[in-house]
């Protein structure tokens, strides 16, 4: 078994297509660095795949959406590990993205991730900074592109942001969300104690690390969640010719007070618990993971009066040699849009995804990626969002031939 850190590093690789395929392009230090060595990097990935798709609201109020085209973009992970004498592992990571502009011109640079650690193999590590916290960290059975990958990443992948409206793009309520992967935290993740391990982390403010003071009311305040606490852990093992992998997890919270609130708070504090699952054999391997609790869309705040969420999610890969393919499902239940309760139902989105990648040679990964998707919600309009008795109801699915070029 590898240690946590090595272990953790998977989870957060973000090239990853059939075993092996890609390295981690931001991770935590590899404990096998020699005392008083540096390893400084830039890696990087190049996407572009050709897509068609068909979804709800692509013709409206005189605007028609094409259903075919390109996309793609860059990704940039500048970073370096260093080990000391005397066995401390210290270093920094980042991620740069290229926004979705329409020219040349209009294409900029932003910061996803910055965080920097410090830590020892038999004391574990303590990161700081933009980055993921330990719900995210301790985490399986997602089917999304990390160590479970048979396409570009499903409906949390890159593929429906260039073919499919926002309106029609069912809402993903997993942890692989820049809601919950792109603020400002510090985490601690522990040590491997004979294949299980553990960590937790603490946000302050839902925002990045260069915004400052924290709100901790305004009026009107909208759904953000404040002093953030996650918990997780997992357990490995291997036996024989069977793998597995079961994690848990939970997140508390609180939330930002309307300060012309006369009636008592419109958002309730947040507490979410999380479980996974992934079983493997021969190449195969079935999961599942669910998310629960007080929260509404991507981690915020469940307004007061609502209903607690549900999302859970079943899928299977098979990967053999430089191929792998799958498919996945997931359903999310949650109060959605709370502009009139008397009105509004409760809201349901439903994502499949299947696919299956094959890597050409190191550095290269091709793929082809199907989705399909539902949202609805008793008289709301997800075009206008509004309420009224159209668009309650919205489909989309796109299917995409793509490539990976990363170093």
């Amino acid at each position: 078994m590898r240690n946590s850190l090595l272990a953790t590093a998977a989870l957060l690789a973000l090239g990853l297509g059939a075993a092996g395929a890609a390295q981690a392009q931001v991770s935590n230090p590899v404990m096998t660095m020699a005392p008083g060595s540096v390893t400084v990097r830039l890696d990087g990935r190049i996407s572009w795949f050709a897509g068609v798709s068909g979804f709800s609201g692509q013709s409206f109020e005189g605007t028609k959406l094409s259903g075919a085209g390109f996309g793609g973009y860059l990704r940039l992970f500048p970073g370096f590990d260093g080990v000391a004498a005397n066995g401390l592992q210290y270093g920094a990571q980042s991620e740069l993205r290229v926004n979705m502009g329409g020219t040349a011109n209009d294409e900029t640079l932003y910061v996803l991730r910055a965080f920097g650690y410090l830590g020892l193999k038999q004391a574990g590590i303590v990161r700081f900074g933009q980055q993921e916290g330990a719900l995210y960290l301790y985490d399986s059975g997602r089917f999304e592109g990390n160590d479970l990958s048979f396409d570009d990443g499903g409906w949390n992948g890159d593929i429906q942001n260039w073919f499919v409206s926002k309106a029609a793009t069912p809402v993903y309520p997993f942890t692989w969300t820049n809601n919950e992967r792109a603020t400002d935290k510090i985490d601690y993740i522990s040590p491997d104690f004979s294949g299980f391990g553990f960590g937790a982390s603490f946000e302050p403010n839902n925002v990045a690390e260069n915004d400052s003071p924290a709100v901790v009311s305004q009026p009107t305040a909208v759904d953000i969640r404040r002093n953030t606490l996650e918990v997780g852990g997992r357990y490995k093992a291997v036996m024989g010719p069977f793998g597995l992998y079961t994690s848990a997890g939970y997140l508390t919270a609180g939330h930002v007070n309307d300060s012309d609130a006369t009636d008592g708070q419109p958002y309730k504090n947040m507490n979410v618990g999380s479980f996974g699952l992934e079983l493997s054999y021969a190449g195969f391997t079935i999961g599942g993971n669910t998310k629960f609790g007080s929260m509404n869309g991507q981690f915020e705040p469940e307004p007061s009066g609502g209903t607690n969420a549900l999302g859970w999610m079943a899928g299977w890969q098979y990967a053999i040699k430089h191929l792998s393919f799958g498919a996945s499902y997931f359903d999310y239940q949650s109060t959605g849009d709370f502009t009139t309760p008397a009105l509004e139902g409760q809201r349901r989105e439903t994502g499949v995804a299947a696919g299956a990648t094959y890597i050409l040679v190191p550095g290269v990964k091709l793929f082809a990626s199907y989705l399909y998707g539902t949202r609805h919600q008793g008289d709301f309009n997800f075009q206008t969002s509004k309420v009224g008795p159209d668009f309650n109801n919205m489909q989309a699915q796109v299917f995409a031939l793509g490539t990976w070029i990363y170093w």
